[in-house]
């Protein structure tokens, strides 16, 4: 593997004096993603059901395994629905956070703060009111981030213009995720790589931030086709996920943990990006 880099952070002490600090996110995209795009769940279209019969269940035993706590970004239609792989997620110790009612890849215009308080809503009936979010398909509107803080959210995980999380000016938290070389869909999806590969990647990016701003936002989906949920592409994640464990310096946060932690030091995270 890469040899460690040694650079100093950006004036950024993270818990413990950790070099680096991984977030591993799990984003379910069960059938919400199908049912929101109007099409069965059967067939070439049952990709999504795959992450709830089995994917779920593989990363619960890993992550149990690896002693790490995650945070699993679900879609209130798929907890709707399909409860209980979902009080196992909560029953494990893991953090719940929202990731739209059908995984919605279009503008909801006025609809979206009912979509919103609704997903809010299935979601803390599992036990825990979620406090993070990520866009399902990237977009935000006006309406956004004021109907999260109306709902009592302290983060966001849908920006990619940084590689640290930021506090905005009124207090919400940011925690950039890296849809372009920490994320597995659009390697497989769109990118054709091979489980080989997306570990290479993984570890590459981890050894880039050790020592540097130090912060590793992982993200996973348990689903077939695009995702990591078949064995060969969950061995992959397993992999990493042990070689990270056996890095110096290292420590795991759910974005909760993260959020939290920013926000109680928030001077450190507005002067961070500058």
């Amino acid at each position: 593997m890469a040899s460690h880099a040694t650079e100093p952070v950006r004036g950024i002490e993270w818990p413990d004096r950790a070099r680096a600090i991984v977030c591993v996110t799990i984003h379910v995209d069960g059938p919400a993603v199908e049912a929101g795009r109007g099409q069965n769940d059967l067939g070439v279209n049952s990709r999504g059901r795959y992450a709830l019969r089995r994917g779920i269940r593989r990363y619960l035993d890993m992550l149990d395994r690896h002693a790490i706590k995650a945070t699993f970004f679900c879609c209130g239609y798929d907890a709707e629905h399909w409860p209980e792989p979902f009080h196992e997620i909560h029953r494990a110790g893991h953090e719940i956070a929202a990731h739209g009612y059908q995984h919605e890849g279009f503008d909801l215009g006025e609809r979206e703060p009912e979509l919103l308080e609704k997903t809010h809503d299935i979601l803390a009936a599992l036990g825990q009111a979620p406090v993070g979010w990520c866009s399902p398909s990237g977009r935000k509107s006006r309406l956004t981030l004021p109907t999260l803080r109306r709902l009592g959210y302290i983060y966001d995980a849908s920006e990619k213009d940084e590689d640290i999380p930021y506090l905005l000016e009124d207090g919400f938290m940011i925690l950039p995720n890296n849809t372009v070389s920490l994320d597995d869909f659009p390697m497989y999806f769109s990118g054709g790589a091979s489980a080989a590969e997306v570990e290479r990647n993984f570890v590459q990016e981890l050894d880039a931030a050790l020592g540097r701003d130090g912060y590793v936002h992982l993200t996973v989906h348990p689903r077939a086709g695009g995702g990591s949920g078949t064995p060969a592409r969950a061995a992959a994640v397993d992999r990493f996920l042990a070689y990270a464990k056996a890095t110096p310096g290292v420590r795991f946060m759910t974005c909760r943990e993260l959020a939290e932690y920013c926000l109680g030091d928030a001077a450190r995270w507005q002067d961070a990006r500058s």
